[in-house]
């Protein structure tokens, strides 16, 4: 039986003074995954016995949320830690010694201009027949760029060159990273095992076509391609499907475990007869999510399909002023078995008005345990629809309460945004424990 090599050399060469030092190349290597890729390259230092184990990581995560979180304070600091981030990736890129990888996620603030670094790591994942490959580029490390100024995934040049393969890749990413149609084609057949395709903020895109019985792919999800015209889904074993932007061609057929969608088009989010488009598959949704804008004057007068099996409902809403959010609830009536509501809303204009509660309809809810109101300000409109449900859902077991603020930015949390969501907490404090049925828990976080 051919013997493991061993990483460093035998034990009779070190002097093993901890438990530690004396365990086996793997287990050490197991040990050393579960660190960040900076503190295992940091053991090397400890001993002769660690100075080549950290190169044997399954994982390589190139994570530089502290280095975007200067930027963002500073932009002037873009060049610099650009220039740094590449030297440390490229570094530990020619020193990584195992023969696979796992994964190999590049989270940074990089565009074209970096095409030369950005192609050698891509070339050095799929030599290392990684089935996850995540290209994280987003500016500032959080909003889409200019398309014209993205990254292009290189996918001619990985099928041209001689011992390249991206036949064990099951998961890629792409986010402001440039595809086109061709290259998705080119996922799909040169990709025999992919499972997850995300693209984020391509300018490429224009019409996407995924068919075929023969695909393993399960996700799919398109977000911001700006220039996107179509999107046609059909014969596919899809179980999960998200877009988010302007408002398309989507034809979706035969897809019979497609349960999972999330979706948002053009302004209001219900643009262009989304729930026609999704017909085919909306008797067997289990989760739905909804991006929408201005729920008053978009959802007034809106008539929703039944939805017999849906589970979850996510809905993601731009308020404005303080617009009444019961619109909301002529959905969750046509959804009987709906156990688990979440309400995301995006402050545009979180003023509040002085009027009065609305007179709340009855519908009993039977089936609905849990409620999730995320961005609570404490404007009558938030109070109106949270005790709607406490009066409504006859199985309710907890209503969660949440006031951060949800447009996600890098700078620091205000002073003013400190006392804004200390103030929502009293709010909802006041407004709603009276409220609260018994045995239902109010969880404000």
């Amino acid at each position: 039986m051919r013997k493991r090599a061993r990483i460093t050399g035998p034990k009779d060469e070190y002097n093993f003074n901890d438990g530690l030092s004396a365990l086996p190349d793997d287990i050490l290597i197991s040990i050393l995954s579960l660190l960040t890729l900076k503190e295992a390259a940091v053991t090397s230092t400890l001993s002769r016995r660690f100075q080549y184990i950290w190169t044997h990581v399954p994982g390589l995560d190139f994570d530089a949320n502290d280095k975007l979180d200067k930027i963002a304070a500073n932009p002037k600091l873009r060049t610099a830690e650009r220039s740094n981030y590449i030297n440390l990736v490229n570094r530990i890129v020619r020193q990584h010694i195992g023969p696979t990888l796992e994964s190999v996620r590049i989270c940074f603030d990089l565009d074209k201009s970096s095409k030369c670094a950005i192609d050698n790591w891509v070339k050095f994942a799929i030599e290392k027949r990684v089935p996850r490959l995540d290209l994280d580029l987003l500016e500032n490390g959080e909003t889409l760029r200019q398309p014209s100024r993205n990254y292009t995934f290189p996918y001619k040049q990985l099928t041209r060159s001689k011992g390249l393969s991206m036949k064990c890749l099951k998961a890629l990413t792409l986010k402001c990273v440039n595809v086109s149609e061709e290259a998705i084609e080119c996922f799909l057949s040169s990709c025999p095992v992919l499972k997850y395709l995300s693209i984020h903020g391509s300018g490429d895109l224009v019409n996407i076509k995924v068919s075929g019985l023969s695909l393993k792919l399960k996700y799919l999800e398109i977000v911001f391609c700006l220039g996107i015209e179509s999107i046609e889904i059909s014969n596919v074993n899809l179980v999960s499907f998200s877009y988010l932007g302007p408002a398309i061609n989507l034809i979706i057929s035969n897809v019979p475990k497609l349960d999972e969608i999330s979706i948002g088009e053009g302004y209001s989010g219900l643009e262009n007869n989304v729930f026609g488009q999704l017909s085919c598959c909306l008797y067997q949704l289990e989760v739905l999510t909804l991006d929408i804008f201005r729920p008053e004057e978009n959802m007034k007068y809106f008539v929703f399909p039944e939805l017999p099996h849906l589970k979850q409902l996510i809905l993601k809403v731009g308020t404005w002023g303080d617009d009444s959010l019961l619109e909301f609830t002529s959905l969750i009536k046509a959804c009987p078995n709906l156990n688990r509501f979440v309400l995301q809303l995006i402050w545009i204009l979180p003023t509040k008005r002085r009027r009065k509660i609305r007179q709340i309809v009855e519908n009993a809810h039977q089936c609905l345990k849990v409620v999730e109101i995320v961005g609570y300000y404490g404007r009558t409109s938030d109070a109106e629809i949270a005790m709607y449900f406490m009066e409504n859902a006859m199985s309710l077991k907890k209503i969660v309460i949440d006031p951060r603020k949800q447009i996600l930015e890098r700078t620091p949390v205000g002073v003013d945004q400190i006392k804004k969501e200390e103030a929502a907490r009293k709010h909802a404090k006041q407004q709603l424990e009276p409220r609260r049925p018994p045995g239902a828990q109010l969880l404000i976080l």
